[in-house]
Protein backbone atom coordinates (compact mmCIF):
# COMPACT_ATOMS: atom_id res chain seq x y z
CA UNK A 1 0.00 0.00 0.00
CA UNK A 2 2.84 2.36 0.84
CA UNK A 3 4.49 1.60 -2.50
CA UNK A 4 1.25 2.38 -4.32
CA UNK A 5 0.83 5.67 -2.50
CA UNK A 6 4.41 6.89 -2.24
CA UNK A 7 6.41 4.90 -4.74
CA UNK A 8 8.63 3.61 -1.92
CA UNK A 9 8.48 0.09 -0.59
CA UNK A 10 9.17 -1.25 2.88
CA UNK A 11 10.88 -4.26 4.36
CA UNK A 12 8.77 -6.35 6.71
CA UNK A 13 10.13 -9.06 8.97
CA UNK A 14 7.40 -11.39 10.15
CA UNK A 15 8.02 -14.48 12.25
CA UNK A 16 6.07 -17.42 10.87
CA UNK A 17 7.16 -19.44 13.89
CA UNK A 18 5.58 -17.09 16.40
CA UNK A 19 2.38 -16.89 14.36
CA UNK A 20 2.16 -20.67 14.14
CA UNK A 21 2.45 -20.95 17.92
CA UNK A 22 -0.85 -19.10 18.23
CA UNK A 23 -2.45 -21.63 15.91
CA UNK A 24 -1.48 -24.60 18.07
CA UNK A 25 -1.87 -23.13 21.56
CA UNK A 26 -5.02 -25.21 22.04
CA UNK A 27 -2.82 -28.32 21.95
CA UNK A 28 -0.70 -27.40 24.99
CA UNK A 29 -2.52 -30.05 26.98
CA UNK A 30 -1.22 -32.72 24.61
CA UNK A 31 -2.67 -34.73 21.78
CA UNK A 32 -6.02 -36.44 22.31
CA UNK A 33 -4.46 -39.63 20.86
CA UNK A 34 -0.81 -40.58 20.32
CA UNK A 35 0.78 -39.31 17.07
CA UNK A 36 -2.38 -37.32 16.39
CA UNK A 37 -1.23 -35.66 13.16
CA UNK A 38 1.71 -37.91 12.28
CA UNK A 39 0.02 -41.13 11.24
CA UNK A 40 -1.62 -42.05 14.53
CA UNK A 41 -5.13 -41.43 13.23
CA UNK A 42 -6.58 -43.42 10.37
CA UNK A 43 -8.65 -40.39 9.33
CA UNK A 44 -5.48 -38.35 8.76
CA UNK A 45 -3.21 -40.40 6.51
CA UNK A 46 -2.17 -41.14 2.96
CA UNK A 47 -3.51 -44.30 1.31
CA UNK A 48 -2.40 -46.15 -1.81
CA UNK A 49 -4.95 -46.65 -4.58
CA UNK A 50 -5.27 -49.56 -7.03
CA UNK A 51 -3.02 -47.90 -9.61
CA UNK A 52 -0.16 -47.27 -7.18
CA UNK A 53 -1.11 -43.60 -6.76
CA UNK A 54 -1.95 -42.07 -3.38
CA UNK A 55 -4.95 -40.33 -1.83
CA UNK A 56 -4.65 -38.01 1.15
CA UNK A 57 -7.33 -38.22 3.82
CA UNK A 58 -7.55 -35.31 6.25
CA UNK A 59 -11.00 -35.86 7.73
CA UNK A 60 -10.36 -34.82 11.33
CA UNK A 61 -13.82 -33.37 11.92
CA UNK A 62 -16.38 -36.11 12.48
CA UNK A 63 -18.80 -34.79 9.83
CA UNK A 64 -16.13 -35.16 7.15
CA UNK A 65 -15.14 -38.64 8.27
CA UNK A 66 -18.75 -39.80 8.47
CA UNK A 67 -19.34 -38.60 4.91
CA UNK A 68 -16.13 -40.27 3.72
CA UNK A 69 -17.20 -43.59 5.22
CA UNK A 70 -20.68 -43.26 3.72
CA UNK A 71 -19.26 -42.42 0.31
CA UNK A 72 -16.96 -45.45 0.23
CA UNK A 73 -19.83 -47.70 1.33
CA UNK A 74 -18.52 -48.38 4.84
CA UNK A 75 -20.61 -46.16 7.15
CA UNK A 76 -19.94 -48.42 10.14
CA UNK A 77 -16.27 -47.38 10.14
CA UNK A 78 -17.17 -43.83 11.18
CA UNK A 79 -17.74 -44.85 14.80
CA UNK A 80 -14.05 -45.85 15.09
CA UNK A 81 -12.68 -42.47 14.03
CA UNK A 82 -11.13 -41.43 17.35
CA UNK A 83 -11.20 -44.71 19.27
CA UNK A 84 -7.82 -45.31 20.87
CA UNK A 85 -6.45 -48.78 20.24
CA UNK A 86 -8.51 -49.23 17.05
CA UNK A 87 -6.64 -46.91 14.69
CA UNK A 88 -4.52 -49.63 13.06
CA UNK A 89 -7.60 -51.73 12.43
CA UNK A 90 -9.45 -48.74 10.99
CA UNK A 91 -6.49 -47.77 8.81
CA UNK A 92 -6.27 -51.34 7.49
CA UNK A 93 -9.98 -51.27 6.60
CA UNK A 94 -9.66 -47.92 4.83
CA UNK A 95 -6.51 -49.07 3.03
CA UNK A 96 -8.26 -52.21 1.80
CA UNK A 97 -11.20 -50.23 0.43
CA UNK A 98 -9.11 -47.46 -1.14
CA UNK A 99 -6.83 -50.02 -2.79
CA UNK A 100 -9.76 -51.35 -4.85
CA UNK A 101 -9.98 -48.44 -7.31
CA UNK A 102 -7.56 -46.16 -9.15
CA UNK A 103 -7.01 -42.62 -7.92
CA UNK A 104 -9.03 -41.02 -10.74
CA UNK A 105 -12.07 -43.12 -9.81
CA UNK A 106 -11.86 -42.07 -6.17
CA UNK A 107 -11.46 -38.41 -7.09
CA UNK A 108 -14.50 -38.64 -9.36
CA UNK A 109 -16.54 -40.33 -6.61
CA UNK A 110 -15.52 -37.73 -4.02
CA UNK A 111 -16.05 -34.76 -6.34
CA UNK A 112 -18.79 -32.58 -4.87
CA UNK A 113 -18.89 -34.56 -1.62
CA UNK A 114 -18.22 -32.95 1.76
CA UNK A 115 -15.05 -34.96 2.45
CA UNK A 116 -11.45 -33.98 3.03
CA UNK A 117 -9.45 -35.95 0.49
CA UNK A 118 -7.08 -35.10 -2.30
CA UNK A 119 -4.56 -36.58 -4.68
CA UNK A 120 -0.85 -36.79 -4.09
CA UNK A 121 0.37 -35.15 -7.28
CA UNK A 122 3.30 -36.31 -9.33
CA UNK A 123 5.99 -33.71 -9.99
CA UNK A 124 4.61 -33.18 -13.51
CA UNK A 125 1.04 -32.76 -12.20
CA UNK A 126 2.17 -30.31 -9.54
CA UNK A 127 4.10 -28.27 -12.10
CA UNK A 128 1.07 -28.23 -14.40
CA UNK A 129 -1.36 -27.28 -11.64
CA UNK A 130 0.75 -24.79 -9.76
CA UNK A 131 2.89 -23.34 -12.50
CA UNK A 132 6.26 -24.00 -13.92
CA UNK A 133 9.30 -22.08 -12.87
CA UNK A 134 11.75 -23.74 -15.25
CA UNK A 135 12.12 -20.50 -17.20
CA UNK A 136 13.19 -18.66 -14.04
CA UNK A 137 16.87 -19.36 -13.35
CA UNK A 138 17.64 -20.69 -9.90
CA UNK A 139 20.20 -18.93 -7.74
CA UNK A 140 23.59 -20.61 -7.62
CA UNK A 141 24.65 -22.07 -4.29
CA UNK A 142 26.18 -19.23 -2.30
CA UNK A 143 25.18 -16.57 -4.85
CA UNK A 144 23.59 -14.30 -2.26
CA UNK A 145 25.50 -15.39 0.85
CA UNK A 146 27.73 -12.33 1.14
CA UNK A 147 24.81 -9.93 0.62
CA UNK A 148 22.80 -11.70 3.33
CA UNK A 149 25.79 -11.78 5.66
CA UNK A 150 26.19 -8.02 5.13
CA UNK A 151 22.53 -7.38 5.94
CA UNK A 152 22.92 -9.40 9.13
CA UNK A 153 26.11 -7.57 10.07
CA UNK A 154 28.22 -10.71 9.77
CA UNK A 155 30.68 -9.64 7.03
Amino acid sequence: LARERTGSGARLTISMTHGSHHLVAHRLGGDPLPRFLTGGLACYRIYETADGRHLTVGALEPKFFVRLCETIGRPELAELQLVEGRQSELADELAAVLATRPLADWLQLFDGEDVCVGPVSTLAEAAEAFGRTADVPSARVGQHTEAWRGELGLS
